[in-house]
């Protein structure tokens, strides 16, 4: 390792050089981090899918369905969704393509992600200073911890684990880079590799975003560039590239977040900044005591004055702390600032969606921490010392082991997941609601409304509970009962086309045909992807002889698209079944006129009773 990067020695704060491990004691420690990170979290792969984003992410997403083609390929550039990551969509397809409807299978490729994670990790704090050993219980401590869990075993993280990949690869060229520019050597290269691989990363999650910022902080320490004002406005420079992809990625993300609507929360500044302040330190809490660990930590609002102030007390503290040090041990200033850095696009400041704060968010933050507390352990001269912190690391591994290990069964399916939230977080309005959807999914309609009505008297606007319990009532028959409850979710988030297309077949049910047409036609040409099942409640209507409610479906998809050639052709099929044959033959004609190819039609024109073919 060039003399540049510098090695912390094991007998006292002060750097020196080392020389580069035995390569066979770097192979066997990669191998073993690699295989224990897999069987670690070989629990979590014999569950299934969630209903928390997976269904968005995977089992209800056509595109992800339809496999690895190159029409997917371009859909994975180009889909609308709440952030642009195409990388972590093509693992999707692919995923798809190798196991199907298998979770275990998709939940083996995370896990792989992750056990590759372990190994980069181990590799880039070497370059950070750390001995082979040192290097190796700080990849463990990152990879074992039971704060992994939420990245690991949710499918829907998979963009946790790719990118993390892509940051790790991006500090490992970097350190390269460094390595030749110091040497005189070509570094053109080098330097193209750390662009690409923060690219990528980005195209995976673009949490990223703040990745250069912790380049120039590793050129502060360890890599000691930054030795004048005019050495770091030449290191800003350097990393203009890094900055404009940041940048570029940054506004197309708050783009497409305001395009889904995910800034869903109002929360003046003085409360965001006060959220940010108590999510730093929280998290700090959790690596120290990974207790409580939940999927939904809903966002208070506003914090009480005194855990601000308590919070805002702790992270000055450890601030001045890394000040002091600043000298003496410098790895304490670096590793704050990369958690810092890293969790700035997070931290609610520009609040998107409804936490307060996550686990998998502390993916790559916690990086800078374990590597600053790991460099700064104390070193013992004497074999008994050494065997004494070795005891300790080892004890602390196992420990967080069986923490990490417990933690994956509460993601067993939807609803342990959601009601080992509710148990560990009390009046969560979150937790309440999403676990009444997970029970509604298993048709355990009492408990749904049960946990429906909690999240409801929590907060009286938390519409997506006033849908479930709208869900609940309408499958128990208490019509009028489901109607309010979707009008009153409807006043909370207009226009919603797919609930105003349910509240309409509910007022058609009740008697309310008006009314449903008036509401259903602007949701079909609001959203054409309600088209097709619309179409296909039309026929099934049709099929079992219920010809006043597919009249009425495909007399709607008619006004809201009057080129639907099976619309006409089934209500032209439910007027002649009804006895008003004339009328039903026009609209076959119609039909015929919009396509004349459409299979069977002129010859059936003559016939009382024709099919329709079914939408495929």
């Amino acid at each position: 390792m060039n003399q540049t990067l510098r090695a912390l020695s094991l007998s006292s704060s002060v750097t020196s050089v080392s020389p580069p491990p035995p390569r066979r004691r770097v192979v066997l420690l990669a191998a073993g981090l690699f295989l224990g990170t897999v069987l670690l979290f070989l629990r979590g792969t014999t569950y299934g899918f969630v209903n928390y984003d997976d269904p968005a992410y995977v089992t209800a997403n056509p595109h992800v369905q339809a496999g690895l083609t190159w029409s997917g390929v371009v859909w994975a550039f180009t889909a609308p969704a709440d952030y642009w990551h195409p990388l972590t969509w093509l693992s999707h397809l692919l995923d798809w393509q190798l196991y199907g409807a298998a979770a275990g299978g998709h939940h083996v490729t995370s896990v792989l992600w992750h056990a590759l994670n372990a190994v980069l990790a181990f590799l880039v704090f070497q370059r950070l200073g750390l001995t082979a050993l040192r290097a190796a219980f700080a990849a463990a401590l990152f990879a074992w911890h039971p704060l992994r869990v939420e990245s690991v075993v949710w499918i829907t993280e998979r963009k946790d684990v790719m990118s993390g990949a892509c940051f790790l690869l991006t500090l490992l060229a970097y350190a390269g880079y460094v390595e030749r520019r110091a040497a005189g050597r070509p570094a053109a290269t080098s330097y193209a590799l750390t662009l690409a691989a923060f690219a990528a990363g980005l195209m995976c999650k673009p949490m990223l975003v703040t990745l250069p910022l912790v380049l120039l902080i590793l050129d502060v320490w360890p890599f000691r560039r930054a030795g004048s004002r005019g050495a770091f406005a030449r290191l800003v420079l350097e990393k203009l590239p890094f900055l404009l992809l940041a940048a570029a990625v940054a506004a197309l993300t708050v783009l497409m977040q305001r395009q889904v609507g995910a800034f869903v929360l109002e929360v003046p500044l003085t409360d965001r900044v006060g959220n940010a302040v108590v999510a730093l330190a929280r998290y700090l809490g959790k690596l120290a005591w990974p207790s409580d660990l939940i999927v939904c930590y809903a966002h208070p609002g506003s914090w009480p004055v005194l855990i601000v102030a308590g919070a805002a007390a702790l992270l000055l503290a450890l601030a001045a702390l890394a000040w002091r040090q600043r000298h003496t041990r410098p790895w304490v200033a670096a590793g704050l600032a990369w958690f810092v850095v890293t969790l700035l696009p997070v931290l609610g400041l520009v609040q998107v969606g409804f936490q307060s704060l996550a686990d998998r968010y502390t993916y790559l933050p916690l990086l800078g921490v374990v590597w600053a507390v790991v460099a700064s352990l104390p070193a013992f001269a004497s074999a008994r010392g050494r065997a004494v912190l070795g005891l300790a690391a080892a004890s602390l591994l196992a420990a967080l082991a069986v923490r990490t290990w417990t933690q994956q069964a509460t993601w067993r399916d939807s609803v342990t997941l959601f009601t080992h939230a509710v148990t560990h977080s009390p009046g969560n309005e979150v937790a309440e609601d999403l676990l009444s959807s997970a029970l509604l999914a298993e048709g355990r309609l009492d408990e749904a409304a049960h946990h429906a009505e909690r999240a409801l008297a929590l907060n009286p606007r938390r519409a997506t509970a006033a849908i479930s319990l709208a869900s609940v009532r309408e499958r128990q028959g208490r019509l009028d009962e489901a109607k309010a409850l979707y009008r009153t979710a409807l006043a909370i988030q207009p226009p919603a086309p797919e609930l105003q297309a349910q509240l309409a077949l509910l007022e058609l049910a009740t008697g309310e045909p008006a009314a449903a047409r008036a509401r259903l036609v602007p949701a079909l040409v609001a959203a054409p992807g309600l088209r097709a099942p619309t179409l296909q409640l039309g026929q099934d209507a049709l099929q079992r002889g219920d010809l006043v409610r597919a009249r009425f479906l495909f007399e709607v998809l008619i006004a809201a698209y009057p080129r639907e050639v099976d619309a006409r052709v089934g209500l032209g099929t439910a007027l002649i079944r009804s006895g008003q044959p004339t009328a039903g033959r026009e609209h076959w004609r119609r039909a015929l006129e919009l396509d004349p190819a459409y299979p069977g039609l002129r010859e059936a024109i003559a016939p009382p009773v024709f099919a329709p073919r079914k939408l495929q």
